[in-house]
């Protein structure tokens, strides 16, 4: 009898023990998915604060280089200020030297008066006539003394006022260019920290970049390049589109094989029920066996036993039956609710985890619609800018600062006519780009040195040439006034002028292109306080 109750109570340990285990495996599975979701969470915040740095870093880009081509305007204010009043004071000194000579006569005179002054009359009556031609020498001579006087007074304090200028100019002008270097410093830093952004995103633009460069050296002149670029950007659209719709396929195939998981999971967790109900009966069949047997010996104890022992043993064994019968009933119920709550556990785990596994699939179509909607809304951005090109004429500043020596259609001193704009900057000059666009190619390109093409939407382009620096590559969207890099010190081969070859500055060279061919962009420009003036001798770019 002991033994029988001893088995009843393992089964029941049992029974518990493994339901245990799966209410902490069930949980151990919930706080997973919760953690999964909370890092997904977390990698978009990071996304988005990315996406705001990188907005934040690109506007402050805009406003210093703004602020670094307004200081090199009033530079360039400076030194035509100085040139001016070197100017005036060399021309005040030749007048000076050139009356040299008279001056001289003039102080001699007025020191002869002094030692020797004409008599008075009231001193010396006799001599009246050396008085009165006296008086009449001082007469004729003295207002031409003081009228010469007043002059040279006029003229030396002007030379001393011009001198005090061109003073005052040259500490503005030193002034002016130390502070252009923190800005420059600051631009730099600006643009390492746009280049560490960027780095997380680099991967396409390092492969479309490759693949501009690739084409540059294939094509033969900017028409054929501009070509390959529209052909190369219409097969990135291609295989974007591809690869959305490969991760869409594997979106879908990963979600089918998780619920095809967690059906097999299921299934297994309603066979090892079955397979536990299935034990508890036979649990339940062994003690009824044993029931059996214990009833047999009571009769068999009974036969041996006296008449009073063989009561008191029925008494006894009727005792024990009706315990084993309350057990076996009590172990039966608890069977049954350990059952009937393992199903109730395991359905509500179900719907969890279907509730869960739909709202997870809502979470990522939602994603994917939102990124959709986003790369749509970037797309449309780069292929139509904020304001469209053709509607800016005469709105757009120009790139750089400097003098323009060259315009559409002027002879470019080696037989031939120029396609664009020729602008002389200084050393080191920031250059940005003049409208919205995108960066097509940014690099070497054969005569032109350093090129950058921008395409500005409607069929238009902007080509940079003849820089020093590029600090964009191809694929990245720019705003209007933000930097794309930097002059040298000298003119690239690209960009010299046939009768200007002995002109030792930087030449940016400006052209835009409708479709492939180039036109005249004079009327898109507009100085806005900018000191690029247009300088050409009269007829020698006529015709």
């Amino acid at each position: 009898m002991a033994v029988t109750g001893g088995w009843l109570l393992t089964g029941v340990s049992h029974a518990q023990g493994t339901l245990s285990e799966e209410t902490s495996r069930l949980r151990t599975i919930e706080r997973q998915i919760g953690q999964a979701r909370t890092r997904s969470a977390a990698l978009d915040r990071e996304r988005e604060a990315l996406a705001a740095e990188l907005a934040s870093v690109s506007d402050r880009l805009v406003a210093l280089a703004g602020n670094i081509q307004s200081r090199e305007a009033r530079i360039a204010e400076s030194e035509e200020r100085l040139t001016l009043l070197a100017l005036k004071e060399t021309t005040l000194r030749s007048r000076l030297r050139a009356r040299r000579g008279v001056l001289a006569e003039l102080l001699t005179g007025l020191q002869k008066l002094q030692r020797n002054p004409p008599p008075p009359l009231a001193v010396d009556p006799k001599d009246a006539a050396r008085a009165v031609r006296g008086a009449l020498l001082f007469g004729a001579v003295v207002p031409d003394l003081k009228g010469q006087a007043a002059r040279l007074t006029r003229e030396l304090a002007e030379l001393e006022a011009v001198r005090e200028r061109i003073v005052t100019a040259r500490n503005d002008l030193d002034t002016h260019i130390t502070n252009l270097g923190p800005a420059r410093d600051e631009l730099e830093a600006l643009l390492a920290r746009k280049q560490t952004l960027l780095a997380n995103t680099s991967r396409e633009l390092e492969a479309e970049q490759a693949r501009a460069l690739q084409l540059a050296k294939k094509a033969r002149d900017i028409r054929q390049l501009l070509t390959s670029l529209a052909e190369e950007r219409r097969k990135a659209q291609i295989r974007a589109a591809e690869e959305e719709a490969r991760r869409i396929a594997e979106q879908e195939a990963r979600e089918a094989e998780a619920k095809r998981l967690a059906e097999a999971k299921a299934a297994a967790q309603r066979k090892a029920q079955a397979e536990r109900i299935a034990r508890a009966a036979a649990e339940k069949a062994r003690l009824l066996a044993e029931q059996k047997a214990l009833e047999e010996e009571a009769r068999r104890l009974a036969a041996v036993k006296a008449a009073e022992e063989k009561r008191a043993e029925e008494k006894r064994i009727a005792a024990e039956r009706a315990r084993l019968l309350a057990e076996q009933k009590a172990h039966e119920a608890e069977v049954r609710r350990l059952a009937a709550l393992k199903v109730q556990q395991e359905k509500a785990a179900e719907e969890a985890r279907l509730a869960r596994i739909a709202s997870e699939k809502a979470r990522r179509q939602a994603a994917l619609e939102l990124k959709r909607q986003a790369e749509a809304k970037a797309k449309r951005k780069r292929e139509k800018p904020a304001v469209r090109f053709a509607s800016s004429l005469g709105k757009l500043a120009y790139p750089a600062q400097g003098e323009r020596v060259r315009k559409f259609n002027d002879k470019d001193g080696y037989g031939g006519r120029s396609e664009g704009l020729h602008i002389a900057t200084g050393k080191r000059a920031q250059i940005t780009t003049p409208a919205d666009g995108q960066v097509e190619f940014a690099g070497k390109f054969r005569s032109y040195g350093k090129l950058v093409i921008i395409n500005a939407g409607d069929g238009y382009h902007l080509l940079l040439a003849g820089l020093d620096k590029i600090t964009v590559s191809a694929g990245q969207t720019l705003a209007a006034g933000e930097p794309v890099g930097t002059m040298g010190s000298h003119t690239a081969r690209g960009t010299l002028i046939g009768d200007r070859i002995d002109d030792p500055r930087p030449i940016l060279y400006v052209e835009v292109r409708k479709g492939a061919e180039a036109i005249d962009s004079s009327r898109w420009w507009t100085d806005r306080g900018q000191k690029a003036v247009l300088r050409r001798n009269k007829g020698e770019n006529e015709g």
